[in-house]
């Protein structure tokens, strides 16, 4: 049974993507915690608390390859001259949300705090339709004590869904 089980969580977890994971996951464990002891409010409380802790690991996991990708923007920027263009990637240890483009710096300036650049950068792939450009963002890149960070807060649009 629990074999079976497994096998059916794994399987929806394929098909329906990230988004559904906690919600499948704690439904699943919530029903055999409430079969096994009995007490449908106990299922319901260890259903409700698996898709919480999931939910939490998965937004978890996707900050953290943002941040990546992001610092493998940043780091290709500082090295480039304005007008430069230069492909990107980035490929993370689990071989899903792989992403590359290229990244032109379009401008730089100093502030009070730090040396800056603007840069416009592509991302190729994530479903985007193979005959259409891929989508152009932009975002400000500094120059912290160390190291070139992504100074924008968050990108602002859509297609970004997890990095945001």
């Amino acid at each position: 049974m629990r074999r079976h089980a497994l096998s059916v969580v794994g399987a929806a977890l394929l098909l329906t993507g990230c988004s559904a994971v906690g919600s499948l996951t704690g439904a699943v464990v919530g029903a055999a915690s409430g079969a096994a002891s009995a007490s449908p409010a106990v299922g319901v409380a260890v259903g409700i608390g698996v898709q919480a802790a999931m939910d939490a690991s998965i937004a978890t996991a996707l900050r953290y390859w943002s941040h990546q990708e992001q610092q493998q923007i940043a780091s290709l920027v500082g090295t480039m001259a304005v007008g430069q263009q230069k492909a990107w990637a980035i490929r993370h240890s689990i071989p899903y949300g792989n992403e590359q483009g290229n990244v032109t710096v379009v401008r730089a300036f100093e502030t009070p705090l730090a040396s800056c650049k603007e840069a416009v950068f592509s991302v190729d792939g994530s479903g985007a339709k193979k005959s259409a450009p891929p989508p152009n963002f932009t975002t400000t890149i500094c120059k912290g004590k160390t190291e070139w960070q992504w100074a924008a807060a968050e990108p602002a649009v859509g297609r970004w869904g997890a990095l945001q």
